[in-house]
């Protein structure tokens, strides 16, 4: 734990040395690579994500990248940073709903044209399984349109209800009529969750 608390100072002092250049830092800049290896230094499956406005502070998320075993540390980094005039840290993904689009590896994906259908295990009937149709899958490489559903579920959810809310996704064309089969539109999924979380615990009782 010594060691840890170590890593973390060190990441953060070699933070404070460097946060005018994280005020202007881009994608295709050659700092962004080295400040993740900075950041991984505390744990391997960490990340980092920034706001691109600083009103009223810009805000610099840091993501296990889903990983739960790695969410206490992420969590920890954050409550042990620095108080720096004009940042805010926050530890793992907030939700953010679903009126956004985004594009990956090169194909633009819109959430509010997606749709979702609830599963359930019957070996697990308290986990909760779902398919999301993805319009024009059909066309795309179906590895690439999961893990881009999988970052979108992240930002829409937030990091933690997508990593312990959901316990499998799987993708699908969108169907001519997906009310009629049962699916809902995805940016209705954090209320489904929630939903459905009071259902079983009210079971529980």
């Amino acid at each position: 734990m010594a060691d840890e608390k170590h890593r973390i100072e060190e990441f953060w002092a070699w933070f404070a040395t460097h946060k005018l250049k994280f005020l202007r830092l881009a994608l295709d800049e050659p700092f962004w690579d080295i400040a993740l290896e900075q950041i991984k230094k505390v744990d391997e499956h960490l990340w980092f994500e920034l706001s691109r406005d600083s009103h009223p502070a810009r805000e610099f998320i840091v993501t296990a990248a889903g990983y739960v075993s790695s969410f206490p540390i992420a969590e920890k980094l954050v409550r042990l940073a620095p108080n720096i005039e004009g940042w805010a840290f926050i530890a793992l993904k907030p939700p953010q709903g679903f009126q956004f689009t985004t594009t990956y590896e090169g194909t633009q994906f819109d959430p509010r044209e997606m749709w979702f259908l609830p599963l359930e295990s019957k070996s697990h009937p308290r986990d909760l399984w779902v398919r999301i149709a993805v319009p024009g899958l059909d066309c795309m490489d179906k590895t690439t349109a999961h893990s881009a559903v999988l970052v979108i579920l992240d930002t829409g959810l937030g990091e933690r209800s997508a990593a312990l809310d959901l316990q499998h996704t799987e993708v699908t064309e969108l169907p001519t009529d997906p009310e009629s089969l049962g699916y809902i539109e995805l940016p209705e999924l954090a209320d489904y969750v929630a939903w459905r979380k009071k259902r079983l615990a009210s079971r529980s009782v």
